[in-house]
């Protein structure tokens, strides 16, 4: 089958390190220093909103983690900050968990699944030696009855290389009324264990390929087709970016907050006594913040 199609892109990012020397507290004077708001903090995780998505922040006994989602990475490349973003993470030890890359094929997405299950006829498709399941969720579309939806091998599995193909137009429209062209997305998920590492994250065409060619589509002529071998123990090199943030950008970020503003929306409900309750809790909150920093210094 001939179309055109996408570069692969990496459409979802979870990347670990250890507690002692950890990434959190540089990824969230980036967030903040680049205005993400905070949607909710609560059981050690924070979650930001980065254009459509959200970026989730987790703080566990054993690791912290940070989980950006594909509208996050769009949003950050949009912004030419994804890489910045990658660096970050790369100024220590990490893991990459969970790591996924797609490509977007301009075609109608059912002929396109009717030849999976054609040439997969007994719903099982293997990366090597190790067989995975085949799971198919479809339902008719409206307009002519076709079956469409999402195609998987080893869904819900512990496999570390998993795929799904999917109807991304129908998709698009049931979940957010985007329309989009008849559109149909490869997507390969690679999980721990996998030695992935951030230079496939932001060049994952090698990755993409190795395992996608031709089981699932052929490679596109022009495309180098070098075999993807982990790099996952290569020490990650970037230089080093300033994200402090000044007083400055804190006043400008306090000033534009929309939960500030809705905040000072709802306590003019009630006059002074909401003006009383907003100032109260922030003094509450700003005091322990304090106390904990001075206790954190004196530790160190």
């Amino acid at each position: 089958m001939t179309c055109s199609r996408s570069n692969v892109f990496t459409d979802w990012l979870d990347v670990t390190c250890h507690p002692e020397d950890s990434f959190l507290p540089l990824l969230e004077s980036f967030l903040a220093y680049h205005f993400f708001p905070v949607m909710f903090a609560e059981n050690g995780r924070t979650a930001y909103k980065v254009g459509d998505g959200v970026l989730v922040l987790e703080a566990k006994r054993l690791f912290h983690r940070a989980s950006c989602s594909g509208s996050c990475i769009r949003k950050l490349t949009d912004d030419n900050l994804f890489r910045d973003y990658v660096n970050v993470l790369g100024t220590v030890g990490h893991n990459v968990t969970r790591l996924d890359a797609a490509v977007d094929l301009y075609t109608d997405a059912p002929p396109f699944l009717r030849n999976l299950e054609s040439t997969y006829p007994d719903d099982y498709f293997s990366f090597g030696r190790k067989a995975l399941r085949v799971t198919r969720l479809y339902s008719a579309r409206q307009s002519d009855r076709a079956l469409t939806g999402t195609w998987y091998a080893g869904h819900r599995s512990s496999a570390r290389v998993t795929a799904r193909v999917y109807d991304k137009q129908a998709e698009a429209m049931e979940k957010r009324f985007e329309v989009l062209p008849p559109t149909t997305r490869i997507e390969l998920t690679f999980r721990k264990d996998y030695n992935c590492s951030l230079y496939d994250v932001l060049m994952p065409e090698s990755l993409f390929y190795t395992h996608a060619s031709p089981k699932l589509l052929d490679a596109p002529e022009g495309v180098n087709m070098v075999t993807w071998e982990p790099r996952g123990l290569v020490p990650w090199v970037s230089s080093p970016v300033d994200y402090t943030l000044t007083l400055d950008r804190f006043d400008y970020r306090v000033s534009s907050s929309p939960e500030m503003q809705k905040l000072a929306d709802l306590a003019a409900q009630f006059g002074d006594a909401g003006k009383a309750a907003v100032m109260r809790h922030f003094e509450r909150m700003l005091t322990s913040a304090l106390a904990e920093k001075s206790h954190t210094s004196d530790a160190a």
